[in-house]
Parts: structure tokens; sequence; C-alpha cells
């Protein structure tokens, strides 16, 4: 499926709404899941399952900052 700009902004409205417009502490609470990752018992996942669970959520975390830096630029230049 290819990306859109629409899909971003929907995506993007969708975490706002969640976080009360707060991006910022949606990526705060990324960053506490991955951290509270390394305190499960090492047989609730195997350290790849772990090491994958991580690079999604810091992928997730990433693609919404971009998506919002995108987006302040696109406000800026109309």
């Amino acid at each position: 499926m290819p990306k859109t700009h629409s899909t971003h902004i929907t995506l993007l409205s969708y975490f706002e709404e969640c976080h009360e417009e707060d991006l910022l502490s949606f990526t705060q609470w990324l960053d506490k899941a991955i951290y509270m990752f390394h305190y499960l018992p090492t047989d609730a996942f195997s350290e790849t399952e772990r090491q994958n669970v991580c690079h999604v959520l810091m992928e997730l975390k990433e693609a919404v900052l971009k998506i919002h830096i995108d987006d302040l630029k696109n406000i800026a230049h109309s």
C-alpha cells in the first residue's frame, strides 16, 4: 500500500486525539514501554521476540515524530 499524506494525517490525528494533542507524551509512553520490556521475566519472551518488539516500538516512535515534523514543515510553508 503506498504511503499518502492523507494517511499520515489520519494516523497522526488519531495519536493526537488519544493523547490530547501531546505527541511528546505519546512518544514518552513508547519509550517507557520499551524500557519496561527489559524488566519482564526472561522466560516471558525469547531474546529475539524482545528485540523485535522493542524495534517495532522504536520504529513507531520515529514514524510518528517524522510525520509530525513533516506536518509542521507543511504548515510553515503554507
